[in-house]
């Protein structure tokens, strides 16, 4: 051992200055920076798509190679110059990100993704050991934090509300579920009523579907501004609002300013937030600010702002009170606060209750038909707690199913894992919402990223991420809290980026067919009443009545989508209307016909 240390010592300063430039851990990171690097290039330059088995055999070997080894000189030499700059290290890290982003974008696949995160997680465990980027070194500030969360609050605003607005722009959004709402808040401008004529092809309130009277927020926003392209911003408006009480949230739980900075990350770049508006307007959206603010409320003692919070929930949606009954059971269990989590509990079954007799008896009933699985015979949502209580090992074939794998992948992995990371049994009640809403059922829209139904369920695993975050030491933490943020964005390459670049696409190169079909549906008078395609409607819906292409009200016109991927749909009917003598107001081959009753005035 003295022979070694003296050895080195012996050692001349360019001899050691050598030595550590070609060390073997920067002689690795310096290889993968590289060839990283040359992937890139190679990726946008070969025309052959990387999945096909030829795309290698269409790469010149011999200037690949020189290139690598070129790369690999130029970094040898710069680390040599700059020893102390972690160039290696950085450059490996910064090249994967750009070579998995550029993958993730051009193969969306689930497992693909799921492959890199792992090497990302496998690389990221590297670098945090011996904190070998230097992060440990960076300090953030409180006002630093905050211009970080605002910033990236904006990020989530601008992301959703520019793939929602161009979904609507190329006449992408359908009535289900989009024209219904422009319909109502429609009627509710005019009249103050959440009335729908398409939503169940006749003039009737919206409330006798769901009981969502929280979308009267919405309506100040769209009186001011009566626009479907508001509807869409309100909604992006929304969810980047639930910045405000995740970021109060992880500071009250003493995260330090670098893990709420990366918690807010995580949140805005989560696939589950951003995709759940992939089909328009939902009143979900509101479940993940409110349910937060309770979660907060809570946590801060506010007990009177809690409850004010509660109530609103409970007007987001008749089922959304179950999130609330949940959290009353953890604040009874897992917080020992025994008379708030009984009036939290009490208070949710009562109105959950409430609201399914007023929808029983009064609207038209409640959805069973998600929860198909557990309808035996004529027993309804009873014979559903019957099986749940009886029959757990039925529960479970039912909840773990090959084909939720990737929805729950893609939720824990977003959260990096964090629900998970806990040795209190009483934790996972806040799991139970994740079981009920999005695992249990057959309903394959609620165990999908792309819907808005894992809202609920998602606000309480960020609420008990956070809680376990600020429980753990300082290693787990930074480990997981980094690998929600990689994972996100990861996620959010494979996922939303596809989104927004198709739309983005879609929208300028179909300015010309939007804008004649845009004339075409204005030649329609506002106080006719319209019959019309499916993805017309929220573009002619701000009207008294307006209804599917195949209902059985008569209407003043019937619009046609003629474009020839829905063409073919309607064939029978359109010749049924012409041979009732309905005339031919606008025809647009291959874009819209417009059909007016002649019974009209």
């Amino acid at each position: 051992m003295k022979k070694t240390k003296e050895t080195k010592n012996c050692r001349s300063p360019l001899v050691s200055k050598l030595a550590d430039c070609f060390g073997v851990d920067k002689l690795i990171q310096r290889f993968l920076t590289v060839w990283c690097a040359v992937n890139i290039y190679v990726l946008c330059e070969n025309p052959i798509k990387f999945t096909d088995i030829k795309y290698a055999f269409n790469i010149d070997v011999v200037k690949y190679a020189l290139a690598v080894a070129l790369g690999f000189a130029v970094l040898s030499l710069l680390d040599y110059v700059f020893p102390k700059r972690m160039l290696d290290t950085w450059g490996m890290t910064l090249s994967f990100a750009f070579f998995a982003s550029y993958l993730l974008i051009a193969n969306r696949d689930f497992w693909f993704c799921l492959s890199l995160i792992i090497i990302a997680a496998i690389m990221l465990r590297f670098l945090l050991k011996d904190d070998k980027l230097g992060l440990s070194k960076l300090e953030i500030g409180n006002r630093v934090t905050v211009v970080v969360a605002v910033v990236l609050a904006f990020v989530l605003f601008s992301i959703i509300a520019v793939i929602t607005c161009l979904r609507y722009a190329t006449y992408s959004a359908p009535n289900f579920d989009f024209g219904l709402f422009v319909n109502m808040f429609h009627h509710m401008r005019e009249t103050g009523l959440p009335i729908t004529s398409s939503e169940r092809d006749k003039l009737l309130s919206h409330f006798a579907v769901h009981i969502s009277p929280i979308y009267y927020l919405l309506l100040p926003l769209y009186f001011i501004f009566p626009s479907p392209y508001t509807l869409q911003i309100g909604q992006a408006l929304v969810l980047a609002g639930g910045v405000l009480p995740l970021y109060l949230l992880a500071k009250h739980k003493g995260l330090s300013n670098k893990m709420i900075a990366l918690v807010v990350a995580a949140y805005s770049f989560s696939p589950v937030i951003i995709c759940g508006t992939s089909y328009d307007l939902h009143e979900n959206c509101f479940l993940v600010p409110l349910l937060l603010w309770v979660f907060y409320f809570f946590e801060r003692q506010k007990y009177l702002f809690m409850y004010l919070s509660m109530v609103l929930v409970f007007g987001i949606k008749e089922d959304a009170c179950l999130f609330v009954f949940f959290f009353g059971l953890f604040v009874f269990f897992s917080r020992r606060k025994r008379i708030h989590g009984a009036v939290i509990c009490a208070a949710a079954l009562v109105y959950f209750v409430s609201a399914i007799t007023i929808l029983t008896c009064f609207g038209n009933g409640i959805l069973s038909s998600h929860y198909q699985n557990y309808m035996y015979e004529d027993n309804g949502l009873i014979g559903m707690v019957r099986i749940i209580l009886t029959n757990p090992a039925y529960v479970f074939s039912q909840t773990l199913k090959a084909e939720k794998l990737p929805y729950l992948m893609y939720v824990q992995m977003s959260l990096g894992f964090l629900p998970l990371a806990t040795k209190k049994v009483s934790h996972f009640i806040l799991i139970l919402p994740f079981m009920l809403f999005n695992l249990m059922t057959s309903y394959v829209y609620q165990f999908s990223i792309d819907f808005q139904y894992s809202y609920g369920a998602v606000s309480c695993l960020i609420y008990l991420a956070i809680i376990n975050s600020s429980e753990l030491n300082g290693r787990a933490r930074r480990y997981m809290t980094s690998l929600a943020v990689i994972a996100s964005v990861m996620c959010f390459f494979t996922t939303a980026v596809p989104k927004l670049g198709n739309y983005a696409a879609r929208y300028i190169n179909g300015q010309q067919e939007f804008a004649i079909i845009e004339s075409a549906l204005e030649t329609i008078p506002e106080d006719a009443s319209v019959k019309s395609s499916t993805f017309f409607i929220p573009h002619i819906a701000q009207r008294d009545e307006v209804y599917e292409i195949k209902s059985k009200n008569e209407t003043d016109y019937v619009v046609f989508d003629m474009r020839p991927a829905l063409a073919g749909e309607t064939t029978q009917l359109r010749e049924q209307y012409l041979s009732l003598g309905y005339e031919c107001c606008v025809n647009e081959p291959g874009k819209v016909l417009i059909l007016k009753n002649p019974n009209s005035q």
